[in-house]
């Protein structure tokens, strides 16, 4: 039994993220996968078709070293597309057999928490690999949006610059989306707290500084979700690297009456791996679980996060390895009592794989959703189903991923689609 490769395509979806989707073709059967944003990765098309062309589907193990090898010097931007055609090869093979991918792992959990990423007091608008604003017909207030982005590349990802404060950074603003989003069912959300308050010294910021006057605001955001959502919903705020590890120290104890699920990614890291140390000291100090590892590659990475103290883990395995690495990964942080929550900024492909994945982790939390406000999100997939209902993902008997690109819709958004 084998299934021999004929061929590979890519194709670069500009959604509220950039959604690389791969599809591996055999005989007359093809698997889809999806890559994390990363500049380029449609150009490696023809050289990893090279590499792909006449192995066996089955042979995941090999393939995935052959092109690791292949990668040596290419640093972790291969990885994305690595990860992608795992996650094909795992789709093509569930097709092939007629059997979903979590039971092909032995999984048995069906329903897979999900937590939605609210962001602030509103929907962020689309970026692309780079985080630069990218004009949508389907963003909300569009031009006025992207213009304001354009000029300051914010309101999260960095210290070099902050928009001033406006209402949607208010407690209010947080509560009413806070409250929006309980009532559509969801059990577990996550807001960004990085934000404008009305007291912002842009000079402190670039050094990664906040005054308490600047903390107590924030509190009083985390306060205001807190009172409007109730004791019944999980609540997570994320800081994207910001802070230094004094001020992330005072934020952190500021918010341990509030009960956070977790607090995400405080310090700063270093081509996206983290300052162990810092977070090591960061939470010998503070009692709210610290969350990272969005940004870090296959077990191996992980492994080196085990004596940081931090509780909670987040890979996302369109970028980490795939579904290969997100196992060994769940294993790894199960073996340490240690949760996982994976990152998930993907389309339904990508966020499909992570709750595979999540059928089989022993200390799996939530997966996250990060396309609320994208109208599209349901309607690029079939077959025609809502894929998170009352913050589960269900999933099904359906082959592989368990859902697969609607090609005539995807036309409709990108015409130029050609997988």
């Amino acid at each position: 039994m084998e299934l021999k490769i004929t061929d590979f395509k890519v194709f670069v979806a500009q959604a509220n993220f950039e959604w690389a989707f791969v599809r591996i073709y055999s005989k007359d059967l093809y698997g889809t996968g999806e890559a994390g944003p990363a500049p380029g990765l449609k150009g490696m098309e023809s050289e990893f078709t090279q590499l792909l062309i006449s192995e066996d589907a089955f042979k995941i193990n090999r393939i995935v070293e052959k092109l690791r090898y292949a990668a040596l010097y290419s640093g972790t931007t291969v990885y994305h597309l690595i990860s992608a055609i795992n996650i094909a090869l795992y789709d093509i093979i569930g097709k092939f057999l007629n059997v979903p991918i979590y039971k092909l792992l032995g999984g048995d959990k069906t329903e897979i928490p999900v937590y939605v990423d609210a962001h602030g007091g509103k929907g962020l608008e689309a970026i692309n690999a780079l985080h630069l604003p990218v004009n949508l017909p389907w963003i909300k207030e569009a031009e006025v949006e992207t213009s304001r982005l354009l000029t300051t590349n914010n309101p999260v990802h960095g210290r070099l610059s902050m928009e001033k404060w406006n209402e949607d950074y208010s407690p209010e603003a947080y509560a009413k989306r806070a409250l929006k989003m309980k009532n559509e069912g969801y059990k577990a959300m996550k807001f960004d707290l990085d934000v404008p308050t009305p007291y912002i010294d842009l000079r402190r910021v670039r050094n990664g500084d906040l005054s308490l006057k600047d903390i107590d605001y924030m509190a009083e955001i985390v306060k205001a979700v807190r009172e409007s959502v109730g004791n019944e919903v999980e609540i997570m705020f994320d800081l994207h690297w910001r802070y230094n590890l004094n001020t992330a120290i005072r934020i952190c104890k500021s918010l341990e009456p509030y009960r956070l699920r977790w607090l995400e990614d405080p310090t700063p890291a270093i081509m996206a791996v983290p300052n162990y140390d810092e977070l090591k000291l960061l939470t010998s100090q503070c009692s709210v679980p610290i969350e990272t590892g969005e940004n870090l590659y296959t077990v191996y990475q992980f492994k080196d996060l085990l004596n940081t103290g931090t509780r909670v883990w987040a890979p996302d395995i369109v970028k980490a390895g795939g579904i290969t690495e997100g196992r060994r990964i769940a294993e790894l942080a199960a073996m340490y009592d240690i949760e996982y929550s994976p990152h998930n900024i993907a389309s339904p492909i990508g966020t499909m794989a992570h709750a595979h994945v999540g059928s089989i982790a022993n200390t799996f939390g939530f997966v996250e959703f990060h396309g609320h406000d994208v109208p599209f999100w349901n309607e690029i997939v079939k077959p025609k189903r809502r894929i998170i209902g009352d913050g589960v993902i269900k999933l099904t008997e359906d082959p592989g991923l368990g859902v697969d690109l609607d090609d005539e819709v995807m036309r409709k958004y990108w015409p130029d689609y050609n997988l």
